[in-house]
């Protein structure tokens, strides 16, 4: 499986649907949501319990592809807000045992807010959870549904990481065909640096963040995503930089060509 890559800051580098940070020896991704398909069921939506491979097959490519040795969960390992599901307990223990006994990784989670009673799991495999967030190396990673701590305001915080938003960019084509691409957003905040990831869920394509539509992470709100350089994600494709998201609005729906 061909991996895309592009470094958009120094240290820091896009790989697949994750963020390579060179400073923390880590690869990051967010929002696997383990266990949808059961979620789906029970509205009436039915389909294969296909997610798990799908997210192990992305998951070890990528990690092969920057030889690294550490994986940040970025919140929402499981999608159910209550009890953990049977599919979610069977699909988190076996990727988490394929991810530090198959692949040697040491994994580490920031709790999202889908994270209800993912903790006996941890326990059992002995990973490491951050709540509300991490901050290392002057990075701060959390999920991005509550608001920043008081501690990405001070001079201990240069770099923030987050998940929640799913962005997504809306494209169209020469005969008005549309399609929607993951997106990773990379903007500024309070004189930090700000990196939204996709989500890495195959069933999560995204939210556009060049449609208006109401903004879910109080950060985002609070800075203002026109600003933020959007790059579009196509695994098999590459990553594309469509430029500041306030002129793809200008666009509305920006041409494939």
């Amino acid at each position: 499986m061909q991996v895309p890559r592009l470094p958009i800051d120094e240290g820091v580098e896009i790989v697949g649907l994750g963020l390579y940070v060179e400073e923390l020896g880590a690869l990051l991704v967010a929002d696997l949501h383990l266990g949808y398909e059961e979620a789906l069921s029970e509205q009436g939506i039915f389909l294969p319990p296909v997610q798990l491979a799908e997210i192990r097959e992305t998951l070890e490519a990528m990690v092969r592809e920057v030889g690294a040795g550490r994986l940040i969960l970025l919140g929402d390992v499981k999608h159910e807000f209550g009890d953990v599901t049977r599919l979610e307990w069977r699909e988190t223990l076996e990727l988490l045992e394929f991810l530090t006994r198959s692949l040697g990784l040491k994994v580490e989670v920031v709790r999202g807010n889908h994270d209800n009673y993912l903790i006996p799991i941890l326990k059992r495999m002995g990973i490491l959870l951050h709540d509300p967030y991490l901050l290392e190396s002057g990075w701060l990673l959390y999920h991005g549904h509550k608001p920043l701590p008081v501690e990405a305001y001070t001079e201990r915080v240069s770099k923030i990481a987050l998940g929640h938003e799913h962005p997504a960019l809306l494209l169209r084509d020469e005969l008005g065909a549309k399609v929607k691409l993951k997106a990773l957003l990379a903007g500024e905040h309070a004189g930090k640096k700000v990196y939204v990831l996709p989500a890495l869920s195959p069933l999560m394509p995204g939210t556009e963040v060049n449609v208006e539509r109401e903004v879910l992470t109080p950060l985002l709100r609070e800075a203002g995503l026109d600003s933020f350089r959007v790059y579009a994600v196509d695994t098999e494709a590459g990553i594309f930089d469509f430029g500041e998201l306030r002129l793809l609005k200008l666009a509305a729906s920006p041409s494939l060509f």
